[in-house]
C-alpha cells in the first residue's frame, strides 16, 4: 500500500461554532454551479440547532443557513435547490431560496434522546435508508429506519443500534458502520416488503484507532471509511477498505485533525478528489489549542479515476 496522502485545508471555519460537528458532504449543484453540500448536526454540545453550508468550486465562497433543529444529513433531490434533509425525529424538505422546512416523515415513537443521523439513497432514488443514534452515545436505542417517496411512509428497519453512522449501497445490498461496535454490517434490503436481512459483517476495524464514522463509495466493491479519533492524536485519517476482502488500499491523513467525520468523492478537473469533514465536538480547550485545523473540510488526491454514480431523491413534480 502506498503511504499516507495528506490533506490540504480546503475550508476553514469563520467560528467555533461552524466547526463543531460538519458531516455528511456531498457533490451539489446550485443556480448551476458546481459546489459542495454539508451539514453541521449542532454548533455546541447543547445546542439544539444546527447549519447546512454550501461551497462553490469555482469562486471557494460559502453560503449557510441555520435551520429549526439538529440536521443528520442532507441530500440532493431531483428539485433544483431543494434537499432533503434529516433533522430531530422527521424527515424533509428544505427549500434553500424560500428557506421552508416541510416534514414528510417522522419516526415512530422515538426515544427522548434519538436523533436522526446518516442516511443513503437506494439506487432507484425512490426510497432512503437512514439511521439514528443515542445523544448520549450510550444505550442501543437507535436503529436503521426505511422512508419511502410518494407515500412518505416511515418504518423501523431494525433496533440495537447505539449510533448508526455511514451507509454505502450495492444493489439491494446495504453496508452500514455501527460506530461502536467498530464494525461496518451487511444487510439485504427489501424496500417492497420493508424487511432489512442481517448478512454478516463485512469490515470488523476494531483493531483501527478511533471509531468509524462517515463512509463513501469508492467504486469497484471499495469503499472510504472516515475514523473520528478521540485521543490527542497529531492528524486523523480515513482509509480506503475492499469490502470482499477487508483489505486496506488506500490512506489519507489530516494534520491537526484527529476528529473525521465524513468523506465525499468529488470529480474535478484533475482527478477525483477526497473531501474530508472534522469536527471539535468533545475537544478539551488543550487538545483544541494544538489542533488548529479542527472543524475544517480537507481535500486530498486520490488514485481513483471515477466517482461512482450517486442517485438523487426523486420527489417528482
Amino acid at each position: 500500500m502506498p503511504p499516507p496522502t495528506t490533506a490540504t485545508v480546503l475550508h476553514a471555519s469563520d467560528a467555533d461554532e461552524e466547526g463543531f460537528l460538519p458531516e455528511g458532504p456531498r457533490a451539489f449543484e446550485l443556480d448551476g454551479r458546481a459546489a459542495l453540500l454539508w451539514v453541521n448536526i449542532q454548533t455546541a454540545l447543547d445546542a439544539t440547532q444546527g447549519e447546512l453550508h454550501v461551497r462553490y468550486w469555482d469562486t471557494g465562497g460559502t453560503e449557510s443557513w441555520t435551520l429549526p433543529g439538529r440536521p443528520g444529513f442532507a441530500i440532493p433531490t431531483d428539485r433544483p435547490g431543494v434537499v432533503l434533509v434529516g433533522m430531530d425525529h422527521a424527515v424533509g424538505t428544505f427549500d434553500l431560496e424560500s428557506y421552508e422546512w416541510l416534514p414528510l416523515g417522522r419516526l415512530p415513537d422515538p426515544h427522548p434522546r434519538e436523533l436522526v443521523n446518516d442516511a443513503e439513497v437506494t439506487p432507484d432514488g425512490r426510497a432512503v435508508v437512514f439511521g439514528t443514534k443515542d445523544t448520549r452515545f450510550a444505550e442501543p436505542l437507535a436503529g436503521l429506519y426505511l422512508l419511502t417517496l410518494g407515500d412518505n411512509r416511515v418504518s423501523r428497519l431494525r433496533g440495537g443500534q447505539t449510533c448508526s453512522n455511514g451507509k454505502v449501497f450495492a444493489g439491494a445490498t446495504l453496508f452500514d458502520i455501527d460506530t461502536p461496535t467498530r464494525t461496518v454490517a451487511r444487510y439485504r434490503l427489501d424496500a417492497t416488503a420493508r424487511e432489512l436481512t442481517a448478512d454478516g459483517v463485512a469490515l470488523d476495524l476494531r483493531g483501527e484507532p478511533g471509531f468509524p464514522d462517515g463512509m463513501a463509495d469508492a467504486g469497484d466493491g471499495t469503499v472510504v471509511v472516515a475514523f473520528y479519533n478521540p485521543e490527542p492524536v497529531a492528524a486523523g485519517r480515513a482509509v480506503r477498505y475492499d469490502l470482499r476482502t477487508g483489505a486496506t488500499l488506500d490512506e489519507w491523513a489530516t494534520p491537526g485533525s484527529p476528529r473525521v467525520t465524513c468523506p465525499c468523492l468529488v470529480q474535478r478537473p484533475d482527478g477525483v478528489k477526497l473531501v474530508l469533514t472534522t469536527a471539535t465536538e468533545g475537544m478539551p480547550a488543550e487538545l483544541k489549542a494544538s489542533c488548529p485545523t479542527a472543524g475544517s473540510l480537507f481535500v486530498a488526491d486520490t488514485r481513483l479515476e471515477v466517482v461512482p454514480a450517486s442517485p438523487v431523491v426523486l420527489l417528482g413534480g
